[in-house]
């Protein structure tokens, strides 16, 4: 399965839409008895992937109905592993269908996309206007859908800049906070009780200068 898909994955790279990319005949001195023998070749090819789309697309269907109907019992692993499928590559079928029955209108590209662009774009992390996106562009190999995913945000550190830090050491603070997240419940009223004093001692010194 895995050589097959390979296979596949190249044939779908190489196909964009209903034509095959023109070769440049002409650049590597091709005779035209070959140049018409490949043309004819290549239109068997593009049948044959056609055919192969529309296998998919049962397959995709037959294997929802499926699980639709053994889900509720708890057997469709039970079932689609007698089969000899695993459930990555089910999990694929049904993620290629979902795609489809939520944009109908972009059937053949939904069905030309490789196993890893339909798990790039079925990650629940992506919005709906982003798998849109991906869709409508003229886009089938991973690494031009990987260029229209948004970059993943840099995590802002939550720090407070405290200025002119003469007197007090501030990242006292961070401690008291590390060590009060590691407190066991038992231990958080006294805790609270110390840091009261502690926060009234403050207030004192502060009242007195």
């Amino acid at each position: 399965m895995n050589n097959e898909n390979n296979v596949m994955k190249a044939v779908e790279e190489a196909l964009a839409g209903s034509q095959l990319r023109k070769f440049d005949f002409a650049s590597y001195e091709i005779s035209d008895d070959d140049k018409a023998k490949i043309e004819e070749q290549e239109v068997k090819l593009l049948n044959s992937f056609r055919k192969y789309r529309n296998n998919l697309f049962d397959i995709c269907s037959s294997l929802a109905e499926v699980a639709k109907l053994l889900k509720p019992s708890g057997s469709f692993m039970a079932w689609y592993e007698s089969a000899g499928l695993t459930k990555d590559m089910v999990s694929v079928f049904l993620k290629r269908w979902d795609l489809y029955l939520w944009q109908p209108d972009y059937k053949d590209k939904i069905f030309s996309l490789s196993d890893q662009a339909i798990k790039i774009i079925s990650n629940n992390s992506l919005g709906l206007e982003v798998v849109k996106g991906i869709l409508e562009a003229d886009v089938l190999k991973v690494r031009e859908i990987k260029k229209l995913l948004p970059q993943p945000k840099k995590e802002e550190k939550s720090e407070v800049k405290v200025e002119r830090q003469k007197y007090f050491n501030f990242n006292k603070i961070k401690k008291m906070e590390k060590r009060a997240k590691k407190l066991k419940d038992e231990e958080k009223t006294e805790y609270k009780k110390e840091l009261t004093e502690y926060i009234n001692s403050l207030q004192k010194l502060m009242e007195e200068l």
